[in-house]
């Protein structure tokens, strides 16, 4: 199974709070499990979801070339996790606080996490903690606070992996020292690993067939045609998303791009600039040029881009091409009226 691994519980385990803890994974839950953690530890966690990135790592090397269970690393963070269900905590936490520390150049907070079936309560293991600054969770806090949460993400999320991610909660919630012996947890991994992996081979089936959208809509779109003045058209390309890109240069200092994009919830048409005095000439100069936009300034939702438009993934490609040639027209006209201004 693509998100468990192979069958040790706290292998296992780790393996699925990898995957969830990751925003940018196709469970679509975002934040959802990453926040619910570390904001038990840090109220004033936060995560940018679009724009800030994050690495997830399992079986981390450290220092001493001991195995650190996950670490997570944000803009703003380094988080080291070690993950408790069936043993007790001999681990080397002064190597894995150490090893976490090593990332907080600039102004990474660090965070050392116990994650336990348990509270830890043997005075062994309080002092262990407190020496070498981590902070002992329990899966019972981390679940509360993710079923508190999750109304907010599911609008967005993929059901089936909410399905997945449910069931996991139930059989660690069943682990007590009685039902431990049983092997719930990997009874359940082993009995839907077939349909978890149909489950993910038809997801990653239907990701590639929205990126193949992108290549036939820059197909459809020729520069020479509807674009003649911009600088570069071209796709930008990551292992999960394709981007249909428009690149210009307005009054030979102003870097105004389009970006044309779909996802598991749709298409959306992008305005933005390379560089923030690029962004604020956008917003504060040529969105409020009467005939710029079509519709009021005001009207449009931004953050530092401005989202021109909206649609559902199975929406005609022509449509798509239609209010793309539109804005790529305005920004073209634009263009023109500034370079001739510029040349008398």
């Amino acid at each position: 199974m693509e998100i468990c691994g192979y069958p040790h519980y706290e292998n296992v385990c780790s393996n699925i709070l990898q995957f969830y803890l990751n925003p940018n994974n196709d469970h679509g839950l975002r934040d959802l499990v990453l926040s619910s953690l570390l904001k038990l530890i840090d109220t004033d966690f936060k995560f940018d979801n679009d724009f800030e990135e994050i690495k997830v790592y399992r079986e981390y090397k450290t220092i001493k070339d001991n195995r650190l269970d996950l670490l997570i690393l944000t803009e703003n963070y380094a988080v080291g996790i070690e993950n408790k269900i069936f043993h007790h905590l001999h681990n080397d936490l002064n190597d894995y606080m150490k090893t976490v520390e090593s990332f907080c150049y600039n102004s990474r907070k660090p965070i050392c996490i116990v994650l336990s079936l348990n509270k830890l309560t043997s005075k062994e293991d309080i002092e262990k903690l407190k020496i070498n600054d981590f902070i002992n969770v329990t899966y019972e806090h981390l679940f509360k606070n993710i079923k508190h949460n999750i109304g907010k993400y599911l609008s967005n999320s993929n059901i089936s992996y909410i399905n997945h991610f449910t069931d996991f909660i139930k059989s660690i919630e069943n682990l007590t020292p009685k039902t431990m012996e049983n092997k719930v947890l990997w009874t359940f991994f082993k009995n839907n690993s077939e349909a978890i992996q149909d489950l993910t081979d038809s997801f990653i089936e239907y990701k590639n067939s929205l990126n193949q959208k992108i290549y036939q809509l820059n197909d459809t779109i020729s520069k020479n045609e509807f674009a003649p003045l911009a600088d570069k058209q071209w796709i930008y390309k990551e292992p999960k998303l394709l981007v249909l890109v428009h690149d210009y240069t307005i009054k030979s200092k102003y870097k105004v791009s389009i970006d044309t994009y779909i996802g598991i919830n749709g298409w959306e048409i992008q305005l933005f600039g390379r560089n923030n005095q690029s962004t604020d000439f956008i917003f504060n100069t040529m969105c409020k040029v009467n005939d710029f936009l079509p519709k009021p300034f005001e009207n449009y939702e931004r953050n530092n881009r401005l989202i021109y438009e909206r649609f559902e993934t199975d929406v005609d490609l022509s449509v798509i091409a239609k209010s793309l040639t539109d804005l790529l027209t305005r920004v073209e006209n634009y263009k023109k009226r500034t370079d001739e201004n510029n040349d008398i």
